[in-house]
């Protein structure tokens, strides 16, 4: 594994880390309104599948575009993408 990958690895597991502490020191009530969100927007994705593609396939190529050693570009893609799928007015994690 090169260097920057391990320091990306090492980043997003430390972020793995926190988000899982955040939502285990949440309220039930949050946490519980917050797998609902997870869970509705997944369905909604799941039924306009070929949007959702869509939009996966560009930011797959937006990603794959970056330099190998761009790992800090190539994070801030994946966030983007997963605030496309995923975003709510709620910001559980922030």
């Amino acid at each position: 594994m090169a260097k920057s990958n391990q320091i990306a690895a090492i980043i997003l597991g430390a972020a793995a880390g926190v988000a899982l502490v955040k939502f285990f020191s949440m309220p039930k009530e949050e946490r519980e309104e917050f797998c609902s969100h997870l869970k509705n927007q997944t369905t909604q994705l799941l039924d306009n599948a070929e949007d959702t593609v869509e939009k996966v396939e560009q930011y797959i190529d937006e990603f794959k575009a970056q330099g190998e050693d761009e790992w800090i570009d190539k994070i801030y893609i994946l966030k983007k993408m997963f605030r496309s799928l995923y975003g709510s007015d709620r910001h559980y994690f922030l």
